[in-house]
C-alpha cells in the first residue's frame, strides 16, 4: 500500500445533512421523503456537473408537486451546501501523519462544480496534503463509474492494487474494488484507520 485516497463527504465531514435542513423542510411543509427521492434520482446528475443545486431541488420539487417559493427553495439549498462544511479534524490530522510516513495521498470525490469553490476554500488545508485530486463534476463523470477511478490512478501515477480509497459509500468503495484498488468503507476514523493497518 503506497497511496491512500480520500472521499470527501463524510470522511473529511462530520456531517452531511444536519438536522437544520430537516427543520427547514418541516417548517416549509415538506415531508422528508421528498428530499431523499429526488437525492437519489437527480445526484448523480448533479454530481457530474449537469445540473446546479438549484436545478436539483427544483426538479425535486416538480417531481413531488411540492409548491414552495423560490425564497423557501434557496433557503433549504443553502442550509444543504453549508451541511458539507462541518469539517473532519481527525481526518485532517491523519492525513498528515501518513504524508509525513511517507505515503502519497489523493482526493477522490463526488461533488458539482458550484460546490467545488466552497470546498477549495475552506478545505485549503486537506487539498494541499494531496498529490492529485479528481472532482467528479469536473470530469463530468461520478463514482461508482469505472473511468473516475482510471483517471485519479492515472494522475497519482501508481498501480491500482497499490491504492486504498476510503468512502463512507459502499457502493463507491466496490466500484474502487471492480476498478483493481483497495477500498475501506468509513464508519469512524478509529474503524479506518484500524482497517488501515491490515495493509
Amino acid at each position: 500500500m503506497k497511496a491512500v485516497v480520500f472521499d470527501f463527504g463524510g470522511v473529511m465531514t462530520t456531517s452531511t445533512m444536519p438536522e437544520r435542513v430537516r427543520d427547514l423542510a418541516k417548517e416549509y411543509g415538506v415531508d422528508w421523503s421528498v428530499i431523499e427521492r429526488g437525492f437519489r434520482r437527480y445526484r448523480h446528475a448533479y454530481d457530474a456537473g449537469e445540473m446546479d443545486m438549484t436545478e436539483m431541488y427544483r426538479r425535486t420539487w416538480n417531481d413531488a408537486g411540492v409548491e414552495i417559493s423560490p425564497e423557501a427553495s434557496e433557503r433549504i439549498v443553502a442550509a444543504d451546501r453549508a451541511s458539507w462544511l462541518y469539517r473532519n479534524e481527525r481526518t485532517l490530522e491523519w492525513m498528515r501523519e501518513l504524508k509525513a510516513e511517507g505515503r502519497t495521498l489523493g482526493i477522490l470525490t463526488n461533488m458539482a462544480p458550484d460546490f467545488a469553490p466552497l470546498f477549495k476554500e475552506h478545505f485549503a488545508d486537506f487539498i494541499s496534503l494531496a498529490d492529485a485530486m479528481v472532482i467528479s463534476g469536473l470530469e463530468h463523470m461520478h463514482k461508482p463509474q469505472r473511468q473516475i477511478y482510471d483517471l485519479l490512478r492515472e494522475r497519482i501515477n501508481l498501480p491500482a492494487s497499490e491504492l486504498v480509497f476510503i468512502d463512507d459509500v459502499e457502493e463507491n468503495c466496490q466500484g474502487a474494488r471492480d476498478a483493481g484498488w483497495n477500498a475501506i468503507r468509513f464508519v469512524s476514523n478509529a474503524q479506518v484507520e484500524s482497517e488501515l493497518e491490515k495493509f
